[in-house]
């Protein structure tokens, strides 16, 4: 491939799980080839991922990685080759919000489809739903009135609570300090807003087409390709670059 978007050596790529690596559909065979391949080029592939660390194992499995997971966004950091696993943030606040789930917001409840396996991240629905801005004032409300310091963030119809300055990027930047990589260095593929925190961190951020428009507006290349598309079409300009140095 002859188009070169990189003016460094890449050492690693990071990519996202949903909205990236797939999107509705199943995972493409030529991007987890790909991948596999990049890595026996000899460079690095982590995933950073709001999921839970047991599901973005098995995905990264399914892709033959063996390297360090980023999960829960940013609050859980899992190493493949030592299983050495950290929780990231101050987790006091969210143990006392669980323990009072039921007085403080009786009009909540954790629904297991969405908080199985996670380590640090609490996830709430509400019983009858309602418009999710309104069921962030409503929980933000009670978080303020009881001097939690949490940080919220929402889904589609859920609402997260996971501890304060805690996020992808900065889970990352922690990761690339502790290993010395070069920031230079590294790709990120992402498509959502908490994907920003890691373009931060990284010289080169990549938004798939896909993307929310703040995202692409963030980049420093926006793909015209869409989820495993992009990852394949990075990863082949990745492998091209390299061959240089």
């Amino acid at each position: 491939m002859s188009q070169n978007i990189f003016s460094d050596k890449i050492e690693l790529l990071v990519l996202d799980l949903d909205g990236t690596v797939f999107g509705n559909s199943r995972l493409l065979l030529e991007e987890i080839e790909d991948i596999r391949s990049l890595v026996d080029s000899g460079v690095r592939v982590v995933i950073s991922s709001g999921r839970a660390l047991h599901y973005v194992l098995g995905i990264s499995r399914c892709l033959g990685l063996e390297d360090v997971v980023i999960c829960e966004e940013g609050t859980v950091t899992y190493d493949c080759r030592t299983h050495e696993l950290i929780l990231l943030g101050e987790q006091k606040d969210l143990i006392l919000l669980k323990n009072n789930l039921s007085s403080w917001l009786p009009f909540c409840i954790i629904p297991k489809e969405a908080h199985h396996d996670k380590n640090v991240i609490i996830a709430l629905d509400r019983e009858p739903r309602i418009n999710v801005d309104e069921f962030l004032n409503e929980v933000s409300e009670v978080i303020s009135t009881k001097n939690l310091n949490l940080n919220l963030t929402r889904s589609d119809e859920m609402i997260n609570l996971m501890p304060p300055n805690i996020t992808k990027g900065y889970a990352l930047e922690k990761l690339l300090k502790s290993e010395k990589i070069n920031p230079d260095s590294v790709v990120a593929i992402g498509d959502s807003l908490n994907d920003l925190s890691v373009f931060d961190v990284v010289k080169y951020s990549v938004a798939v087409s896909n993307s929310h428009d703040l995202v692409k507006e963030k980049s420093f290349y926006t793909s015209n390709k869409t989820n495993g598309h992009c990852v394949s079409e990075i990863i082949k300009f990745i492998i091209s670059n390299n061959k240089q140095y």
